[in-house]
């Protein structure tokens, strides 16, 4: 994900070179399993149904759904919901880069629930993203639902392979993960942290000023994190403090200048627990939280604010003959599935199930600002990483 150290490729510029690719040549969908590091779950693995070429028609027979349940309320609307899933033939199909140790319990709870059979497919975010183009340009309805990645999910959404969704789960969501197609499943929220037994009360940062400017040989930085130091830059020093972009990044650079930089937030957690630093820029809230739970001396609250969260989501494919049963996993997945998500450490989007406080100021990483500015962003955050005068840390 980094050329900092030259032997990773950039991510979202081969997924963006493939949407140009797909969109220019049909292509057949690959035969069941052929995505190079997928795994499949229940199911016959991902592989496009006999009935598969979809023509958009799945708008017009999800509007008929939302129009069956319009009025329904609670109870009542989710057995209407039930009883239009159950009259919809075959099993529905799931397609997600979540990781089959997550993703699999959560559809076996949709069975056990509704008694309404599911094939997961299973890939990373890369090959469910170009299989799912692929499967698009070759008029393929392959999944009904999809969910993987924000990134990937708004790339769906500006190829117009997501359906609005209209559903009372809306309201429940972090504001912050909601989009007009799609919803937020967990949320990988970013915080500042520190080692409470090396740092008082008095010591720990109250500010993002603070954070990269008060503990010169005692920070940390994560190697990847281009997309979180964009979000801080534009939407907090920039928008809400004033500052002109240059005096914004110059921060960052004084604070590489005297930072350990680690590759991987778990690694980065752990050498502060270790004590090789006291403080971390952006650590996972989630991990933080487990891991103090379990007696770590560490904490990230008071919270530095705002912080910052990037989405996972879930939506409903544009071409889904399954309409009824696909609003009813994806509202599963927003709502009955949001309680296993502490036990995976993921932090739910929902906010009645435990999801990050909003009594916090929450800023979402800008999707389409991805898309558009990776190379100018990822490159700069590269080139201040460097200024730390040595190699990242491995865990």
């Amino acid at each position: 994900m980094n050329t900092v150290r030259g032997s990773k490729i950039s991510l979202i510029a081969l997924l963006l070179a493939a949407v140009t690719v797909l969109a220019a040549c049909a292509q057949e969908p690959p035969a069941d399993g052929a995505d190079a590091g997928a795994d499949t779950g229940t199911g016959d693995g991902g592989a496009p149904p006999a009935d598969g070429a979809g023509g958009g028609e799945g708008q017009a027979a999800l509007e008929e759904v939302y129009a069956e349940l319009d009025g329904l309320e609670g109870e009542e609307r989710t057995n209407r919901l039930v009883e239009l899933a159950e009259a919809e033939e075959g099993a529905l199909s799931f397609y997600t880069s979540t990781n089959l140790d997550e993703s699999g319990p959560m559809v076996e709870g949709f069975t056990d629930l509704y008694d309404l059979d599911v094939d997961l497919y299973r890939a990373s975010s890369g090959d469910l993203l170009q299989r799912v183009l692929q499967e698009a340009d070759a008029g393929y309805a392959g999944a009904d639902v999809l969910g993987t990645n924000g990134t990937e999910m708004q790339i769906f959404s500006r190829e117009g392979l997501l359906l609005p969704l209209d559903t009372p789960v809306n309201e429940e969501i972090a504001e912050a993960a909601r989009y007009d197609d799609w919803l937020g499943t967990y949320l990988n929220v970013f915080v500042a942290g520190w080692n409470t037994e090396q740092m008082s009360e008095d010591e720990r940062p109250t500010s993002w000023e603070e954070v990269l400017t008060d503990y010169p040989g005692t920070l940390a930085m994560e190697l990847g994190d281009w997309d979180w130091f964009s979000t801080v830059v534009q939407d907090h020093f920039m928008e809400d403090q004033g500052m002109s972009e240059e005096e914004a990044v110059e921060l960052f650079r004084e604070a590489a200048r005297n930072a350990t930089v680690v590759d991987g937030h778990t690694p980065m957690v752990e050498l502060m627990i270790a004590g090789e630093f006291n403080v971390v820029a952006s650590a996972y809230q989630h991990r933080m939280g487990s891991l103090a739970a379990e007696g770590a001396p560490i904490a990230w609250e008071p919270a530095v604010e705002p912080i910052v969260m990037r989405p996972n989501g879930i939506g409903v494919h544009r071409d889904t003959d399954r309409p009824a049963a696909a609003l009813l996993f994806t509202e599963y997945m927003l709502t009955d599935a949001q309680e296993m998500l502490p036990d995976f450490e993921r932090t739910p989007a929902n906010t009645e199930y435990g999801a990050i406080s909003e009594e916090y100021e929450l800023i979402s990483v800008d999707l389409d600002d991805v898309l558009d500015s990776r190379e100018k962003w990822e490159g700069l955050y590269e080139e201040i990483v460097r200024l730390s005068g040595s190699g990242p840390v491995e865990g």
